[in-house]
């Protein structure tokens, strides 16, 4: 079973829970041709009611996107304003003109004690223009994670799954995942900034077991066969106008398959989270558009 079939069970078979100021919800939007694609949303009701957050778009996919989110939320007719306003990155080989954001307007829902966000939704270009329309369909994030566990037991206890299969499943894993921006082999993903620096830092979230990269910026080789720490290694870049390439490298496999590195880009005031997955030899790419 694949990681979108895993992701097509967790979204279309779990359920979940009650309102808080900090939202969050996983689901899918669906498009006026039929198409459905993997939709999370994370949000915050501020005390005057406006709402700020982000939305990440076909998760795990070729096309992942994480975008800004902003709005308004009223309290007495529990409903909620929301458009997207900007992407933060994207693995779409396009350019920050070319986005369809999403606008909805829609009541934070519960039926039979579960809470859900749905209804249609109207896609805009940046200048206002129309583009493509569709429906939202949404579930609070919190009840998701408890049913993932609950299903990631059965899975574990049932003696019609092998223990080879039991071994790659674990939804509570994927939703974990599907959390983070995971940088693989032969991918490109964009970011938008509008700074002069970078700064950039990589360690091990994880357990230390000797991972090894090479980091490369705009063609000029940065760190080489870098054994990654628990503490930060953090380097300043100057930003170029156009196009700035990052390029990670994995020089090895360390004690655990593959090499991984927790690594965060801060431009401005905005952080961004990546996670690399990358076998011994292979290559992944961040531009950063300026």
């Amino acid at each position: 079973m694949n990681r979108y079939f895993l992701t097509v069970f967790v979204l279309f078979f779990l359920t979940y829970s009650n309102v808080n100021a900090q939202q969050e919800y996983l689901g899918v939007i669906k498009l006026n041709d039929s198409a459905f694609i993997s939709y999370r949303v994370n949000f915050e009701i501020l005390k005057d009611n406006s709402v700020k957050g982000y939305t990440v778009t076909n998760m795990g996919g070729a096309h992942e996107t994480k975008s800004y989110l902003e709005g308004s939320y009223s309290e007495k007719e529990k409903s909620i304003f929301f458009k997207e306003v900007g992407v933060e990155y994207t693995k779409s080989d396009i350019t920050t003109y070319d986005f369809c954001f999403v606008h909805f307007t829609g009541k934070l829902k519960n039926s039979n004690g579960q809470q859900i966000i749905e209804g249609p939704f109207s896609g805009k270009y940046s200048d206002g223009e129309s583009c493509i329309d569709g429906e939202i369909m949404l579930k609070n994030m919190e009840k998701i994670e408890k049913l993932a566990k609950k299903a990631d037991k059965k899975i574990q206890r049932s003696n019609k799954v092998s223990d080879s299969i039991k071994e790659n499943i674990s939804l509570v894993n994927l939703i974990d995942q599907n959390g983070l921006n995971v940088l693989k082999s032969g991918e490109k993903t964009t970011i938008f900034a509008k700074n002069e620096t970078l700064s950039l830092a990589i360690w091990d979230a994880g357990k230390l077991d000797g991972d090894k990269i090479s980091i490369f910026y705009n063609g000029k080789n940065l760190i080489n066969n870098y054994a990654i720490k628990k503490s930060k290694k953090e380097i300043n870049l100057k930003l170029n106008k156009g196009e700035n390439i990052l390029k990670f490298r994995a020089d090895n496999i360390g004690d655990i398959a593959p090499n991984t590195a927790k690594i965060e880009i801060a431009i401005g005031d905005k952080v961004i989270d990546l996670l690399s997955n990358l076998n011994k030899g292979e290559y992944t790419s961040l531009v950063i558009v300026n």
